[in-house]
């Protein structure tokens, strides 16, 4: 048995009070100083779970990120709560942003939604672009056949207020893209449900409301159109889940027409899906579309992935509209087309040069992370992060009245004009007329040397 002597209990009792007294008289003291042994005790309790779930190899690493954690939950001086979700997410946008990669993000989980809502070529609101005048949202133009226009709503309409909402005072310290992505978020909503827009309209300083019944509402990314001497003039906006359903409705459309030549439009294309992009060629040649440069320099072939036969364009002579804000899969059709499709020309100006991939995962509160898993090489090889695409023809834009163009994919003239004017597009058609383009410093008229331009109608 063990035995315990009175004299040891008393002494151990005597102790322990001793301790508990110069703890409490610590903490005292160093709660005047503004940090406990306590609060690091309970910050170090709290997060003791998630400490596990850090794998064995990489704890020595992370030592340091919760002594700093508990750091700031036990000492740093607040007025409100911590918000801890937050430190998460900041220090998740820290650790990618260290691997010094613009697109390997993180977003929130709402940004996140509204991401994959809007790459699925559809979202449910009311069908408008909107952008920002004088410090005033504005309907930029509704959707055709949108709730927005079913509605009435016109281009220049002030969005005084949402739901009784004043958006005046909501978006003043905001910047423009912030502004109109406040008034979207509180526009948006489900299908079904009613939102009430006040509205002013010019001449009438009165506003007005208008309610409206939210809608499924598919995102147009094709825009196809005959011109005249057989071009079909192709606009691609971006390459979504639905954009290779819309092209080939757009294809179905035109092909029956016979064309004997080809616009397609990339300028402004910010990119998407790689595998629209390779089915987007697939449309116009059958072949590489594009190589990608893994881990380890491992090289993948990447093909095109052809359509019906009634929607196929291999043939006809095609000019490709490019500029500086055509990027990733933009850029991936611009080049492939270049490096593999007979008879095609690069025009406008230089491209973007996003030449990386990246895969999407949905965690599992509904964020996402963004992570760059490869380089692209166009099919001839050319590398083109950061580089860009150089077309065969630079032109340089210009609405100057001597590029006169059919107003196409929803175009409207500048007020007072009787046409639509695009010196990229003019140019376009010319080359495809046989008539090359001057280098950039000396166009600054359609037909140097030969008198005004023709009218396209």
């Amino acid at each position: 048995m063990i035995r315990i002597s009175r004299a040891l209990i008393a002494g151990s009792i005597v102790s322990v009070l001793v301790a508990i007294i110069a703890f409490a008289s610590g903490w005292t003291a160093a709660r005047l100083a503004g940090t406990t042994f306590v609060d690091s005790f309970l910050a170090s309790f709290a997060t003791t779970s998630v400490r596990q779930d850090t794998p064995t190899n990489m704890r020595d690493q992370f030592a340091v990120f919760w002594q700093v954690w508990h750091l700031v939950e036990g000492e740093f001086y607040q007025t409100e709560p911590i918000d801890q979700q937050e430190m998460v997410y900041g220090a998740i946008r820290g650790m990618l942003s260290s691997l010094d990669d613009e697109y390997t993000t993180f977003q929130e989980p709402v940004l996140a939604a509204q991401s994959r809502e809007s790459m699925q070529g559809k979202f449910e609101g009311i069908g408008a672009y909107l952008g920002i005048k004088e410090g005033e949202i504005i309907i930029d133009r509704p959707f055709k056949g949108s709730p927005a226009e079913r509605a009435g709503l016109q281009a220049g309409d002030v969005v005084v207020a949402v739901d009784g909402l004043l958006l005046g005072p909501e978006i003043a310290t905001l910047s423009d893209s912030e502004a109109t992505s406040f008034a979207a978020n509180k526009i948006r909503g489900p299908k079904g449900s009613l939102v009430t827009l006040t509205l002013r309209r010019e001449p009438d300083p009165e506003p007005f409301d208008v309610a409206i019944t939210r809608d499924e509402v598919p995102i147009i990314t094709v825009n196809g159109e005959m011109l005249d001497n057989g071009v079909a003039y192709i606009q691609i906006t971006e390459f979504k889940a639905t954009t290779t359903a819309l092209l080939d409705d757009t294809l179905s459309e035109l092909i029956p027409q016979q064309p004997t030549s080809i616009i397609l439009d990339l300028r402004n294309n910010p990119g998407g899906y790689l595998r629209t992009a390779q089915e987007v060629l697939g449309r116009f040649y059958n072949g590489v579309a594009l190589y990608e440069e893994e881990n380890g320099g491992v090289i993948k072939e990447l093909r095109t992935i052809p359509g019906a036969s009634d929607t196929r364009l291999y043939d006809p002579p095609m000019v490709v509209l490019i500029n500086g804000s055509s990027a990733s899969a933009a850029e991936i059709v611009a080049g492939a087309l270049r490096d593999e499709r007979p008879n095609t020309t690069l025009l406008g100006e230089r491209s973007f040069g996003k030449g990386s991939v990246q895969n999407i995962h949905q965690l599992r509160d509904g964020s996402s992370a963004r992570i760059t898993i490869a380089h692209w090489l166009t099919p001839d090889r050319s590398r083109i992060n950061r580089i860009g695409i150089t077309p065969e023809y630079e032109v340089l834009a210009s609405d100057d009245p001597a590029y006169m163009v059919p107003c196409v994919a929803g175009r409207r003239p500048n007020e007072g004009a009787p046409a639509c004017h695009d010196a990229q597009l003019a140019w376009g058609l010319q080359l495809l007329a046989g008539i090359t383009p001057p280098p950039p410093s000396e166009q600054t008229t359609l037909f140097p040397q030969r008198g005004p331009p023709a009218i396209f109608s």
